[in-house]
């Protein structure tokens, strides 16, 4: 028996596919591939250029805030380099003023103390050379003193005092001396240079005086007079401007809510206050109203006749405004056959009131489901019948 005649009668083999219908298939498949390729290859083209735009962004972003952060940082170190420079000027200006002052002093007392030396001299008395040191010596002595204080935060007013009396003293000796004797140049060059050297060094005292105090100059003083005369007519200014707006409110409430203004004066009075505040007004409203503030029994009353005349309006038949609304029961029912019957008017308001003769098709039948409920429930109500 042959392979065809044991094949089970009835089961056909397919033909099979001719060349041309499997070439163009495979055709049709790769043309199918290669458009899905290249629209992947678009999309992530796109996802690509989209990515590199945010990429970009984000690196545009970046360096401005490196950028910003960069200025900050030069800013702050301009700022430390002109605070680091003032310090060491200041640091170096004390430093000059001070061997300055030192060397002016040291100048002094060589012209000074040979016109005293002379002046004290005398072959009978020969210790009395020892005067002109003692006042000149008593005079630093004195000035160090006064430094010593003010190194310690104790006063140092008495210590400059008595060295610039003990200047004096020896600037009034040397000018009589060098006057009798030299001229009336060499008196007044002695007194100033007895004078000259403890003043000096005592207006550098003074300075380190008002350092360490923090006192500031007298412009200083004067920009910070200024600028407090400025805030103080601001908040007088204010005050008034205040005050004002305070009177005009009271004045309008006293106008216009007379009874709950002498309540709330009242209340203001027990509890101590000039003018009646925001809860005292209120508290007052409460008591004399016993409405919301801004309510009383007219403007309650007006609201309620308002509202149940747009309910009236509402309810009524001939207001051509109101949008009839849908019955519950129409969810119930299935769609109309015929768009017209649906929309048909009533036609009573014309007619006299007259019913409008019904048609078939009218009556909207019940959805499936309402059947099936109301089915159901009929049902039930039949078993539990025959069980009772």
């Amino acid at each position: 028996m042959s392979v065809t005649e044991q094949r089970p009668a009835g089961r056909a083999r397919p033909a099979s596919k001719s060349g041309s219908k499997e070439a163009a298939e495979a055709e049709a498949l790769r043309a199918k591939t290669e458009t899905a390729k290249a629209a992947a290859d678009i999309a992530n083209q796109l996802k690509a250029a989209k990515a590199a735009g945010e990429i970009a962004k984000g690196l545009a972003e970046a360096e401005e805030i490196r950028q910003a952060a960069a200025e900050k940082q030069r800013e702050a170190a301009r700022k430390s380099a002109e605070a680091r420079a003032a310090l060491e000027k200041s640091q170096r200006s004390a430093a000059q003023w001070r061997t300055w002052a030192k060397s002016i002093a040291v100048i002094c007392v060589v012209v000074s103390l040979p016109l005293q030396l002379m002046a004290f001299w005398s072959p009978k008395a020969p210790f009395l050379l020892a005067a002109p040191l003692v006042l000149e010596g008593l005079a630093w002595a004195l000035l160090k003193g006064a430094e010593a204080a003010i190194d310690d935060h104790r006063p140092s007013w008495h210590y400059r005092a008595l060295a610039g009396a003990v200047a004096l003293f020896a600037a009034s000796v040397n000018y009589l001396h060098g006057s009798a004797t030299f001229g009336l140049g060499t008196g007044l060059g002695g007194a100033f240079c007895s004078l000259a050297g403890p003043m000096v060094w005592d207006l550098h005292e003074h300075g380190r005086i008002r350092k360490r105090d923090g006192k500031v100059s007298r412009r200083q003083r004067r920009a910070e007079a200024k600028k407090a005369a400025v805030e103080a007519a601001e908040r007088a200014a204010a005050a008034e401007r205040e005050a004002g707006e305070r009177a005009a409110v009271e004045h309008l409430r006293s106008t216009q809510w007379p009874q709950v203004w002498e309540r709330a004066v009242a209340l203001a009075a027990a509890l101590g206050e000039l003018h009646p505040s925001e809860p005292t007004w209120k508290r007052a409203w409460d008591d004399t109203q016993a409405a919301p503030l801004g309510d009383n029994a007219e403007s309650i009353a007006a609201k309620v006749a308002a509202r149940a005349a747009v309910k009236d309006a509402a309810k009524d038949q001939t207001n051509t405004v109101e949008k009839a609304e849908k019955p519950q029961v129409e969810s119930q029912l299935t769609a109309p056959r015929s768009i017209t019957a649906a929309k048909r008017p009533d036609g009573r308001r014309n007619n006299g009131g007259t019913p409008p003769v019904r048609r078939a098709g009218d009556t909207l039948g019940y959805s499936p489901v309402a059947r099936r409920a109301m089915s159901m429930a009929a049902r039930n109500r039949q078993d539990q019948a025959a069980a009772s």
